[in-house]
């Protein structure tokens, strides 16, 4: 892939707010494009990572990171559309439960009767002297430790907050999954109770894999997959068997399919791979070489025909180029998704995601220091990847140019960021997207960006 071209970004910012009050709906701000028109959902210009979900009833529903202002925890949001995307409510925050802290990237689900289930780690504790109101190195692999909830949104109104573990600030990864019946269960890990009382609180200590049943009432079925291992000694470190970057889901027959990393013996870190039956080795990171992986953790996908795909950015290291790639584990077949030529360009980040009937939703953002972050879509299908630019310089020659209009009402020369995209699907098969985009602008030595969140419809 070339270096990205150096192109100036005529914007026209149109603002139209109405209020329709008897369904309390707006219609945010739209900027129009050539061809395609965003729309901003967030509010305060410090917008995070999302979930996007359509439901049985093609109803949109985004939840997503923001903070009020700088100091201030970092919320989940919530709004939702019934129109396709026409007009959409005024955010509402579900985790801000007065202790100070703030939220991780946030998981949306629904489970077969139709509820819909928000889902987020609280980073610190509850009755800390000393709040938690952000967490710069989290991600979704879970790489700081934190207490998890949810929410349930049933006949149009959200529950009280559930908490999934007893324990308090003891859990790392995890992954909600339906399983046949279409009841949710979630999967995640943990220290020990011994090792919070120890503070023993990194992930590699984190090796007490559980999974529990979630509902409108609450949390039942406790179970564990992995116990916990005990110190060596009374008060000391237990084992460094713990996990990160814990994605899965059940399979059609229940069973279920899961992938992870762990350190090995030899200090490397591995990505292993649990089919149902057993557990292997998938790919071994240089030794130090594995990087902050847990922001943009290997995601376990599959196609139509039940096959898993494991989605992932590889080591630098030991490549030419900045790679992603997609690994079929039950023949080792690796798919080049991204290869990035261009000199000093990066990969900054990418986003997988499930679709219904094995079709697999993958976006990815790269760019360099003196230009804009640019994303990509790799969309799977009946066999087939089909790979498009999604924001305004990234058609390229093996790219299908798809106009996104970056929100910002800046000046020309502003460079734009996009950091973060979900993926949903409509009834009728229609991509949807919500991005995270960061506009910056400088004057003399001082930078700025504002993340916002906006809305897009890919295909027509």
């Amino acid at each position: 892939m070339k270096k990205a071209i150096f192109l100036s970004i005529f914007i026209l910012l149109v603002t139209a707010i109405f209020a329709q009050k008897k369904q309390q709906i707006n219609t945010p701000p739209k900027v129009k494009g050539d061809n395609q028109e965003s729309i901003k959902l967030s509010q305060f210009e410090r917008a995070g990572e999302s979930d996007f979900l359509i439901d049985l009833n093609n109803n949109y529903h985004v939840i997503f990171q923001e903070s009020p202002d700088y100091g201030k925890p970092v919320f989940i949001y919530y709004t939702m559309s019934t129109n396709n995307g026409v007009s959409w409510t005024k955010p509402i925050t579900l985790s801000n439960d007065g202790t100070g802290n703030g939220a991780s990237p946030p998981s949306l689900i629904q489970d077969g009767n139709g509820a819909i289930y928000a889902i987020w780690k609280r980073y610190g504790n509850k009755g800390s002297k000393y709040p938690a109101p952000d967490v710069s190195l989290d991600g979704r692999g879970g790489y700081v430790n934190g207490t998890l909830f949810y929410k349930v949104l049933k006949n149009g109104n959200w529950s009280q907050q559930f908490q999934v573990s007893d324990e308090e600030g003891s859990q790392f990864s995890w992954f909600p999954f339906l399983n046949q019946q279409g009841q949710l269960y979630i999967c995640w890990n943990e220290v020990s109770p011994e090792s919070v009382s120890n503070n023993w609180l990194m992930w590699y200590y984190a090796d007490w894999i559980r999974f529990a049943k979630l509902d409108a009432t609450g949390v039942s079925a406790k179970a564990e997959i992995a116990p916990p291992s005990a110190p060596t000694y009374k008060g000391g470190a237990p084992p460094q068997n713990g996990v990160i970057n814990l994605h899965g889901y059940a399979d059609k027959d229940g069973n279920m399919h899961y992938i992870y990393n762990r350190k090995a013996a030899d200090k490397t870190q591995k990505i292993y791979y649990y089919d149902g039956k057993k557990h292997e080795e998938v790919y071994s990171y240089p030794l130090y070489s594995e990087g902050n992986n847990f922001m943009n953790p290997p995601r376990l996908l599959h196609d139509e025909k039940g096959v898993d795909h494991i989605v992932f950015l590889p080591s630098p290291s030991t490549l030419e180029s900045e790679q992603l790639w997609d690994i079929t584990p039950h023949n080792k077949d690796k798919n080049v998704l991204a290869d990035i030529q261009g000199k000093g360009i990066k990969i900054a980040g990418f986003q997988a995601n499930q679709a219904e009937g094995g079709k697999m939703n993958v976006t990815m953002q790269a760019g360099d220091l003196s230009n804009s972050k640019e994303a990509y879509g790799f969309f799977y299908a009946n066999g087939k990847w089909e790979k498009r630019g999604l924001t305004k310089n990234a058609a390229k020659e093996n790219f299908i140019y798809a106009q996104l209009t970056p929100f910002t009402y800046l000046a020309t020369i502003t460079k734009y960021h996009s950091h973060h995209a979900s993926i949903a699907q409509s009834k009728e098969g229609k991509k949807k997207m919500i991005m995270t985009l960061a506009a910056q602008w400088s004057s003399g030595g001082y930078s700025t960006r504002n993340p916002s969140l906006i809305f897009l419809n890919l295909d027509k």
